[in-house]
């Protein structure tokens, strides 16, 4: 179920990706709990449905939610955490949110590069994301010193 919606998801037929995922989500709560590394992984991929679909609110709950439990599960600099927290940025970012975006996006590039080095392509799309924020902001000088590294 899980992959159909995914998918679903990737094909663009997000009605059907959100509600293939919310029965697989309430399934997967009822049989493991909030938790469980699956539950976690179905909150994850519904937020990025409804980013995709432009219900950033919906989506930024449930990110925060995900972010809290890779934390919890795995610490600050576990990969998965450092996604969860880029998937948040992200959405905030394409909510306006630009300082609370830069903010995170900001610890996703430390967390990079102390993971992988400044040259991974991790590292180097932590940096993108960063400097797209900072374009958004204004700040066109700090994005462009950015991109030049």
């Amino acid at each position: 179920m899980a992959n159909l919606a995914v998918t679903l998801w990737g094909a663009g037929r997000l009605e059907e990706a959100e509600d293939l995922e919310q029965q697989l989500l309430k399934a997967q709560i009822e049989a493991f709990g909030h938790n469980h590394p699956d539950t976690i992984q179905s909150i994850a991929n519904l937020a990025g449905m409804l980013r995709d679909a432009g219900r950033l609110e919906e989506a930024q709950d449930l990110e925060q939610q995900v972010l809290k439990a890779q934390t919890e599960a795995f610490g600050s600099n576990h990969p998965d955490t450092i996604q969860a927290m880029a998937n948040l940025a992200e959405t905030l970012s394409n909510a306006g949110k630009l300082k609370e975006a830069e903010d995170l996006e900001q610890q996703v590039l430390k967390a990079q590069i102390e993971a992988f080095g400044s040259s991974h392509p991790h590292t180097v799309k932590a940096m993108k994301n960063l400097a797209a924020t900072l374009r958004n902001a204004g700040r066109l000088k700090e994005a462009d010193d950015l991109e030049q590294q």
